[in-house]
């Protein structure tokens, strides 16, 4: 009975929306507090403009969950920039396409998942939000991320981009934020390569898990501050004297983490990995967990579980390089078929053409007679 007084209310406040009648938002929205909400969420309720509500100052949380609210008009930008108190404002699942242009003081925290934004770039508005801490652009479809994204801002210290459809990402994209920006979450994309990392001076995390990582990126091999490393379910297959995990042992480095799970070592190209998780200055939080997927003799077993001296790595696997290759030694095979093939039947018909002639007899010449 109350939902359905719930449901009848809602519909009576949308219909004034809809004639022009001003509401404040806590006849529509969610409030921890009638009078003066601090937070107030107005999360799936069918809004696409916020011209008949009224937002109190007060409030410092504000979320629009599941909406189709675009911020493309002036008084929907100057309702949200007009609450003095917003800290943070919540946007996901509205269709934006494009970082709206907010530029709120004291927001310190914008997430905008799902918005279909295909670039990131902050307008130059955002050079007021001096506050702005966290930004989270995830499950949109960025694919590249350069230096013009976010020169507007300055005090970012923590972004999150999974799942944004990223295959590159410029060595100056952050260059704004070298000296604020503390963590990066890059998960689930489509990443090779992190020449962007020695421009952030004070980062402390970084994560690449679920990335095209085929080595550990050479830019990771003098880490200014960063402690947390993570690199999952990508296609690392090689751990040997060549990476930097080889020189933070040779700089005695400490204090670092690095998570590895879920790559496909091969196990007797990474026999120096193998020796290294055995010791005692490992910085492989999960090495418990790895395994072989290289030569098949050792498939599935756990690197921690090998021991290097006994491995049995005489015979390499032959790795064709593509599939052309393939297709070329297919041919050839074929036609070296073939050449034996008519060979041998050329040769028989020889011989048996040969051994008829040797049976004719020579028939004797007739006199003339005169």
């Amino acid at each position: 009975m109350k939902s359905m007084i719930h449901y009848l209310l809602i519909v009576i406040v949308l219909t004034g929306l809809i004639t022009g009648e001003i509401h404040n938002a806590c006849e529509i929205c969610t409030c921890d507090n009638l009078d003066k909400p601090i937070t107030v969420h107005c999360d799936s309720k069918n809004l696409s403009n916020l011209t008949n509500i009224r937002f109190n100052s007060s409030i410092e949380t504000l979320s629009f969950i599941n909406n189709s609210l675009t911020f493309k008009s002036v008084d929907d930008l100057e309702t949200i920039n007009n609450i003095t108190s917003l800290k943070s404002l919540i946007l996901s699942n509205n269709p934006l396409s494009t970082i709206s242009e907010f530029s709120s003081s004291n927001l310190t925290n914008l997430q905008l998942e799902n918005t279909y934004l295909k670039t990131a770039t902050f307008p130059k508005s955002y050079e007021n939000s001096t506050n702005l801490q966290s930004i989270v652009l995830s499950n949109n479809k960025l694919g590249k991320l350069t230096r013009e994204n976010f020169k507007s801002l300055s005090s970012l210290t923590k972004i999150s981009l999974d799942n944004a459809q990223l295959n590159t990402i410029d060595h100056d994209t952050f260059t704004s934020l070298s000296t604020s920006l503390q963590s990066i979450s890059l998960v689930s994309n489509s990443l090779k390569s992190a020449e962007f990392l020695p421009t952030l001076n004070n980062l402390l995390s970084i994560n690449f898990d679920k990335n095209k990582f085929q080595q550990l990126p050479t830019e990771i091999i003098k880490p200014v501050r960063t402690k947390h490393f993570f690199f999952r379910d990508n296609q690392i297959n090689i751990i040997d004297e060549l990476s930097p995990l080889y020189y933070w042992t040779k700089t005695n480095l400490t204090g670092i983490e690095i998570y590895l799970n879920n790559n496909p070592f091969d196990c007797c190209q990474s026999r120096w990995f193998i020796h290294y998780l055995t010791g005692s200055n490992n910085l492989v939080k999960d090495s418990f967990n790895l395994t072989c997927a290289l030569p098949q003799a050792y498939t599935g077993r756990r690197l921690i579980d090998l021991h290097v001296d006994s491995m049995d790595c005489s015979t390499k696997p032959v790795y064709p390089s593509n599939k052309l290759t393939i297709v070329v030694l297919c041919l050839m095979g074929v036609f070296i078929f073939i050449l034996i093939v008519v060979g041998t039947a050329l040769r028989r018909r020889n011989r048996n053409y040969f051994g008829r002639r040797q049976q004719y007899e020579t028939i004797p010449s007739a006199d003339i007679p005169t």
